[in-house]
């Protein structure tokens, strides 16, 4: 699989051979899932790399937390599900955002605290308008770098991946047609 950049157009290579891959999956198995789970896999190195670079920032900061580093991940939504996709990047709510439990406030904004919410301004800083508010300060990126390392390394490992996603799922199908049977399922 590759990626061939040219006038900010990607095209990829090998998608047909992984598509493939997953239809001789048996019917029982989610073909949702499946694609999930690949895209989740093929996207480790993005997200280590992209958590480095966060926490370096973090760290050159007077009040940095690490908050942001640990904000990063892989995550679905609703419209990211519907594409069989999902996206890398700082994590806002859901499962990650946690309440507080020394926030005594009525204020719903303030009462989650392991949060990447800032994670844009962090990264575009000085050239994006937030909130009509002003100019952030300056920029300091973290998932644009960490993308162009890893593109490559990301493309030439999908293969693979996909096989090792592959090989999961049927262990898991027959692990619950042991437990359950075909009919059980």
């Amino acid at each position: 699989m590759a990626l061939y950049e040219n006038n900010n157009s990607i095209k990829m290579f090998g998608v047909k051979e992984i598509e493939d891959l997953f239809s001789q999956l048996p019917g029982q198995i989610n073909r949702d899932g499946v694609w999930k789970h690949f895209f989740r896999e093929i996207s480790k190195p993005l997200v280590k790399s992209a958590k480095q670079k966060a926490d370096s920032i973090s760290n050159e900061s007077i009040r940095g937390t690490g908050q942001l580093g640990r904000s990063i991940g892989y995550f679905t939504t609703r419209a990211s599900r519907r594409y069989l996709g999902g996206y890398v990047g700082p994590r806002v709510k859901g499962r990650f955002a946690k309440k507080s439990q020394s926030y005594k406030g009525k204020n719903k904004k303030k009462q989650y605290s392991n949060s990447g919410f800032y994670g844009a301004w962090v990264e575009y800083g000085g050239e994006v308008k937030f909130g009509g508010k002003g100019f952030g300060k300056r920029s300091q990126p973290f998932m644009r770098p960490a993308y162009e390392e890893t593109k490559v390394e990301m493309m030439n490992n999908a293969l693979k991946d996909a096989e090792t996603v592959v090989a999961k799922q049927i262990k898991r199908h027959e692990r619950k047609l042991q437990k359950h049977g075909l009919f059980g399922y």
